[in-house]
């Protein structure tokens, strides 16, 4: 941290690591500041949650209903079924 003015400046770095045993890896290219004194915000990724998934999937589906887009089919339990019969 470098003082001017009475005024902190302090320099950023940002890189993604993964803390081992409480330890935070320096990188190579940062490793001008070795053994400075830092104030440390950390992160965390987390992959999205099954959660988060079900409700984007659930989203999608009330999208496709308010649609309407079979409401055209008479007899789906008819249409189904030849949709099946394509495949045979």
């Amino acid at each position: 941290m470098t003082n001017i003015n009475n005024v902190d400046i302090m320099n950023a770095l940002e890189f993604s690591t993964k803390i081992e045993q409480g330890l935070i890896h320096l990188p190579e290219q940062y490793q001008a500041y070795d053994n400075a004194y830092v104030r440390i915000l950390v992160l965390i990724e987390t992959p999205p949650s099954q959660t988060t998934k079900k409700q984007k999937l659930l989203e999608s589906f009330k999208k496709v209903q308010n649609r309407k887009i079979f409401a055209t089919i008479k007899n789906p339990i008819l249409w189904q079924k030849k949709l099946r019969d394509e495949w045979e």
